[in-house]
């Protein structure tokens, strides 16, 4: 789990970068994160993982939330 919060981060900030929406920026944070966890050094990530995962993530707007 060494990197997961950098690996979010990292996700976010290209993301940004490429000017993509917010449900996609956070798509790929939290698939990149998941892909640091499964990566047997720190510090990297299991880019398989990351390709499987992106598609896979779904962000719902919560209806309410502040």
């Amino acid at each position: 789990p060494t990197g997961a919060g950098d690996s979010a981060v990292a996700g976010l900030l290209s993301g940004l970068v490429e000017r993509l929406p917010w449900p996609d920026r956070l798509a790929r944070a939290v698939a990149l994160s998941a892909a640091t966890v499964v990566a047997p050094v720190a510090g990297e990530f299991d880019r398989a993982t990351y390709e499987t995962l992106v598609g896979k993530v779904a962000v719902a707007e919560r209806l309410g939330a502040a």
